[in-house]
């Protein structure tokens, strides 16, 4: 096992989100926030340990993030700001590739969420891991709320 593999499947989620990705750690303690991961990546089981840790819901991604977006997020977001209009619409949090991080970000921005930040582990040779995208959407909220900063 090489070093980035185990630092990525390590018991290191939960140190690395609250220290060196604290937009993840903010994003995750978010009242509804949701948890996306695929769980073929290496870091895939950890995340989505660090996710039921926080008791998180958590959806796979399945292969078809267009599909799980579809079948299951819109109507989760929509039912969600529609019903429960005193409660803050959840965040999205997850471990995807990064072609379903893409399709991700291009479905969720138009519901009002904006990305708070990202980050992305580059393919660096052909039989390296496939590439993946730690990433926090976060409503869109009033521009004097000071839970977006």
């Amino acid at each position: 096992m090489d070093r980035r593999t185990f630092m990525m499947t390590g018991a290191w989620w939960s140190t690395m989100a609250g220290g060196a990705w604290p937009w993840l750690a903010r994003a995750a303690t978010r009242e509804g926030t949701l948890a996306i991961v695929d769980s073929t990546l290496a870091g895939g089981p950890s995340f989505a340990r660090y996710a039921a840790q926080l008791r998180l819901p958590t959806f796979e991604t399945g292969g078809d993030i267009g599909a799980l977006w579809y079948t299951t997020l819109a109507p989760l977001l929509s039912r969600q700001s529609g019903v429960i209009a005193a409660s803050a619409p959840p965040a999205l949090i997850g471990l995807t590739r990064a072609s379903d991080y893409f399709v991700l970000g291009e479905l969720v921005t138009r519901t009002g969420h904006v990305l708070v930040a990202h980050s992305h582990e580059p393919r660096t040779g052909s039989t390296a891991p496939q590439a993946h995208v730690v990433f926090a959407f976060t409503p869109r909220l009033s521009a004097d709320d000071p839970s977006e900063n």
